[in-house]
């Protein structure tokens, strides 16, 4: 019998209502287990797949927590965008039967490793299906960030901040700071400044097996490491932001109710023409 684990913030609207609904339907068919915190241990043991309710905040959670383990994902969309999602909490049921029944494909998506080194010791090691941003905090101020790839110094940023972005987050914290929008399924990484002070920096595209690394050793108040947007850390003027490749990919389910470009169209408004109102 397949074992199928449900995840989601219990604190969100409609997830515990929208979980019940789930589980109930689940366990006439699979054996089924419901985490409503997604928990560090979710997901131990084996499974064959998570329900992942919420939005994207849900999923990048649920990525760190349970996808890192190579647990396939399948979101369902209890709250407001649900780019990563393949379906609505009102549409669940033959999406779970085309499942259950074999009627899928699993796509990779890269994700990326974080190490945070202080005084040459790791004090922080995670993972980021979006991105990994150091930026400046409170005080209205821009920072300076040494940026190399493979240990070669690429230049030093005067901005607001930086972001190292996977083809997944190409759609998100980077996209509205300027950065290029790259197929889901490509393997890369996006490098773009937020708010530069010198016009011709532009966004980076760098191949996905580089090493990239970011110090700050001038500010007036300390940076923030941040990771997908959840895990944050304060920086010191001795710190070292190293970013690569994950061991491992993401693991999404996909139907085909969800196609990328659709989703550009519809999430994001795009138009093929200008709107006349």
């Amino acid at each position: 019998m397949k074992t199928v684990i449900v995840l989601g913030n219990s604190d969100k609207e409609g997830v515990p209502q929208a979980a019940e609904q789930i589980r109930s339907w689940l366990s006439q068919r699979v054996e089924v287990k419901v985490d409503l915190q997604m928990a560090s241990t979710a997901g131990e043991g084996d499974a064959d797949f998570a329900v992942v309710l919420g939005g994207d905040g849900s999923m990048l959670r649920a990525a760190r927590t349970v996808g890192c383990r190579g647990v396939p994902l399948l979101g369902v969309n209890v709250g407001k965008f649900g780019f990563l999602t393949e379906t609505t909490a009102d549409e669940f049921e033959p999406v779970l039967t085309d499942v259950l029944e074999s009627r899928y494909t699993v796509a990779d998506r890269m994700m990326l490793r974080c190490v945070l080194e202080r005084d040459g010791e790791e004090i922080l090691r995670t993972v980021g299906l979006n991105d990994v941003v150091v930026s400046r905090t409170a005080l209205s101020r821009i920072i300076e960030i040494d940026f190399h790839v493979d240990g070669e110094l690429v230049t030093t940023y005067r901005a607001d901040g930086l972001i190292v972005a996977t083809p997944v987050g190409s759609t998100a914290h980077s996209l509205a700071s300027g950065g290029p929008i790259l197929y889901p399924e490509m393997n890369a990484v996006v490098v773009t400044p937020i708010c530069p002070h010198t016009l011709s920096n532009r966004p980076l595209v760098l191949p996905p097996d580089v090493q990239v690394s970011m110090t700050t050793p001038q500010f007036a108040e300390p940076p923030a490491l941040t990771v997908d947007g959840q895990v944050t850390h304060e920086l010191g003027k001795s710190d070292v932001v190293r970013v690569g490749k994950a061991d491992a990919p993401l693991r999404l389910i996909r139907t085909g109710r969800n196609m990328f470009f659709e989703t550009l169209r519809s999430k994001l408004d795009w138009r093929g023409h200008p709107r006349y109102v």
